[in-house]
């Protein structure tokens, strides 16, 4: 946690909590960022789901970035952005990442 507060990937805040899809998404792309990765935008991908207005304004980039990259990809045609990201999605994202890298 004090590496990802030092290195401007996640702000440490409430450490006990259960993360969600958006903030898993927001910690991944500032984690990009910190190692160099291209995450310049492309299209308009994250606005064509159906829950896109659901998405905190802090995450909008992120999730941009999530979804052009493969990241996050929904269920059902929506983001569920505040929803609790179980174990087995963030192991599939960080999957999904890593094969970007």
């Amino acid at each position: 946690m004090n590496w990802a507060i030092n290195n401007g990937v996640s702000d440490g805040t409430m450490p006990t909590a259960n993360i969600t899809r958006e903030q898993l998404a927001t910690m991944l792309y500032s984690y990009a960022k910190l190692r160099g990765i291209d995450t310049t935008q492309g299209g308009m991908a994250v606005r064509e789901f159906d829950d896109f207005a659901a998405v905190p304004a802090y995450t909008l980039e992120a999730a941009g970035w999530a979804v052009n990259a493969g990241i996050l990809r929904g269920a059902g045609n929506r983001l569920m952005p505040n929803d609790p990201c179980t174990r087995a999605q963030i192991v599939t994202f960080l999957y999904r990442a890593m094969q970007g890298k």
